[in-house]
């Protein structure tokens, strides 16, 4: 099979004013296409709570109109957000972004990345403006899950290829980052701290009347997986769940769910997709969770030529970067990690949307999850299946 065949619901937004198209596209998202909409970015620190001392540094990206497009970020700026993590109400602060930045492109140069390379990638134009004026409805948000160690920037390509496409898209740091875990990674509890974040930030945001949270969508890279796989399972009314190389289906710790007594894979009804590869020895597939959760449709989709590392933005900038990829493999890189972007949001097109995004328009027909390529196929299992 090579379509979505969930294609049933269109986005729950009502238009008042069309949207506004963007003339440029970044050179970090190579083939992908602008949506329809400007990209704005917002920070926020979400205060602590009972469960958790600690605040949040919220990072919100959403369709916009309007925004200086000289007021664009650079992919530099989304790294200096690293710098406050442990302290979102600094956020700001010049002096800590770029010592976080400079941090990171010593370690890029570390490990034999060119510094002009390093310097073309962190220097590389992006699509949001800081708190540009927000479009005109209300859209769906995507929780966006980080994996082991990770950042706003390592999924902020993606991040704003959704928000043009008409999504909100909210992440928050690994909590990995403030308190790794060492060689014995206790993965259900980490899964379930982070699986708390998304809680925190979903009541943060459910008070916003410009954000549709009837029916979230979840991504998730590697670990970060885990924690959107626990937050759906709390969550079942939840539109979709899209694993990036996600530990759902790795062989490493894969009976992490024996902790957690009552999770009954018969129950499971969320649309889900598993985006994989095949060539990093860390990440050994292993479907037999992706097959019990037969109450629900599931896509599977491998893509040959990737590393673990390059479902996030390292993907994204492998052809920018020279020496960021594997001798002879930037191109296939890039390529596959569009082709991952692509298939995230034709995913969650079909599963998310309730009404034509303009209104009046009728809605677009059900599409394939990736165009035809050698590079890429895809397994569909049906409600009962396999």
């Amino acid at each position: 099979m090579t379509g979505c065949q969930s294609a049933r619901q269109f986005a729950p937004t009502y238009l008042l004013v069309p949207p506004e198209p963007v003339a440029v596209t970044p050179p970090l998202w190579g083939t992908l296409e602008m949506g329809p909409w400007n990209v704005g970015l917002r920070l926020r620190p979400i205060p602590p709570d009972t469960a958790d001392a600690s605040p949040l540094q919220l990072t919100l990206w959403y369709p916009a109109r309007g925004g200086d497009p000289a007021l664009r970020v650079h992919y530099r700026d989304y790294v200096g957000l690293s710098s406050t993590e442990e302290h979102p109400e600094a956020t700001g602060d010049a002096r800590l972004a770029n010592d976080a930045v400079t941090q990171y492109e010593q370690g890029l140069i570390d490990h034999g990345v060119p510094e002009e390379s390093t310097s073309a990638w962190l220097d590389s134009l992006m699509a949001a403006v800081p708190d540009a004026p927000p479009a005109p409805g209300r859209f769906p948000l995507v929780l966006m899950v980080q994996g082991r160690d990770q950042s706003a920037h390592h999924q902020a390509v993606l991040a704003e290829y959704l928000a043009s496409h008409g999504y909100v898209v909210a992440t928050t740091p690994s909590t990995t980052r403030r308190a790794p875990p060492g060689p014995d990674l206790d993965v259900l509890a980490t899964a379930r701290a982070q699986a708390h974040a998304l809680e925190r930030v979903l009541r943060f945001l459910q008070s916003d009347s410009r954000i549709d949270a009837s029916r979230v969508a979840v991504v998730g890279h590697s670990l970060g997986a885990r924690a959107a796989f626990l937050f759906v399972l709390a969550h079942p009314e939840s539109a979709a769940l899209v694993s990036l190389d996600g530990g759902l289906a790795n062989h490493t710790g894969k009976d992490w769910l024996t902790g957690l007594p009552e999770f009954h894979a018969d129950n499971y009804r969320v649309p889900l997709l598993h985006v994989y590869q095949e060539g990093d020895a860390a990440m050994v597939p292993d479907f037999g969770l992706l097959e019990s959760l037969r109450g629900a449709e599931r896509w599977r989709l491998r893509i040959t030529g990737m590393r673990h590392l390059d479902f996030t933005s390292v993907g994204a900038a492998s052809v920018l970067t020279p020496g960021l990829a594997p001798a002879g493999a930037a191109e296939d890189i890039a390529r596959g990690w569009a082709t991952m972007a692509s298939a995230t949001r034709g995913f969650l097109d079909a599963n998310v949307r309730r009404r034509p995004i303009i209104p009046g328009a009728p809605p677009p027909p059900p599409s394939p999850l990736a165009a035809p390529d050698a590079q890429w196929s895809l397994t569909h299992w049906d409600v009962g299946q396999p």
